[in-house]
């Protein structure tokens, strides 16, 4: 027995470790990205699961996906895509063929929701970026619980 957890811990330790150590000293920081489309339904039933896919662009080739931000605790939920970004010189742009819609070039990220109780009003607000200003943008979709 101590033989197989001496293994098991010896092998767990091994996969552990990266020897790709390129990208152990890079910085990195993290950005929102907007979302470009998403197609939610006109009404939910209570109860019910709805799968929510969003899509995006991701900016440069130092971009990777990290999450959905989903902030809000009652019926308003602000959305945004969460990236991490390597600090590095040989980044470079992405480049898209498609302008409005989904498209084969965007990326998407989805996450399930269950809908509340009937008569319940959720708002979910898109974070398309940053006006002029320095002020979030959103996009509102507003979804009624029948």
């Amino acid at each position: 027995m101590k033989k197989l957890l001496l293994f098991l811990f010896f092998l767990f330790t091994l996969s552990a470790c990266s020897t790709d150590d390129s990208q152990a000293d890079v910085p990195v920081h993290y950005e929102l990205l907007p979302i470009q489309y998403c197609q939610l339904p006109r009404s939910f039933t209570s109860g019910a699961t709805y799968e929510f896919e969003m899509f995006y662009k991701m900016p440069t080739t130092c971009h990777t996906y990290i999450g959905i931000l989903l902030d809000g605790e009652d019926s308003t939920k602000k959305i945004a895509i969460q990236t991490r970004v390597a600090e590095r010189n040989d980044c470079q742009p992405v480049t898209y063929t498609t302008v409005s819609g989904p498209g084969p070039d965007l990326a998407s990220a989805k996450f399930n929701f269950i809908a509340g109780e009937t008569g319940t009003i959720y708002t979910f607000k898109m974070w398309t970026g940053k006006n002029e200003s320095g002020e979030d943008t959103y996009y509102d979709y507003v979804v009624p619980v029948r």
